[in-house]
C-alpha cells in the first residue's frame, strides 16, 4: 500500500512539474504550427584581468610561508630555492654578491 502511494504521488509530482515547465516557455503560434521561443544567451567578454608584478624577495619569502630557518641551511632541500634567488650580483665581479633582496618587483 505504502509503495502504491508513493509511486501514484512521484507520478503526479513528475506530471505538475513538466506542466509547469512547459507552461513558463511561450509559444507562438505560426502558420507552420507552433514553436517554442527560445532565449539565446548574450556573450559577455570577461573582464580584463589586471597582473600583478611578481614579488620575490626574502621578506615576501618569509610572509608566504614555510620554515625561514631553511633560507639559511646551506643544504636545504631544492623546494626552498637557491641563493642566487635572493641576492643581487656584482656586475663588474662576477660571482660576488653585492647584496641581498629584501624586497623586489619585477615590472
Amino acid at each position: 500500500m505504502k509503495t502504491t502511494l508513493f509511486t501514484i504521488g512521484l507520478i503526479l509530482g513528475v506530471i505538475s512539474l513538466s506542466h509547469e515547465s512547459a507552461a513558463a516557455t511561450p509559444r507562438h503560434r505560426f502558420s507552420h504550427g507552433a514553436f517554442a521561443y527560445r532565449h539565446h544567451a548574450i556573450e559577455t567578454h570577461a573582464p580584463l584581468i589586471e597582473l600583478k608584478p611578481p614579488v620575490t624577495g626574502v621578506i615576501p619569502r618569509i610572509i608566504r610561508g614555510g620554515d625561514p630557518l631553511q633560507m639559511l641551511n646551506p643544504f636545504a632541500p631544492a623546494k626552498y630555492g637557491t641563493a642566487e634567488e635572493n641576492t643581487v650580483l656584482d656586475p663588474d665581479v662576477p660571482g660576488r654578491g653585492d647584496g641581498i633582496k629584501l624586497l623586489s618587483v619585477s615590472f
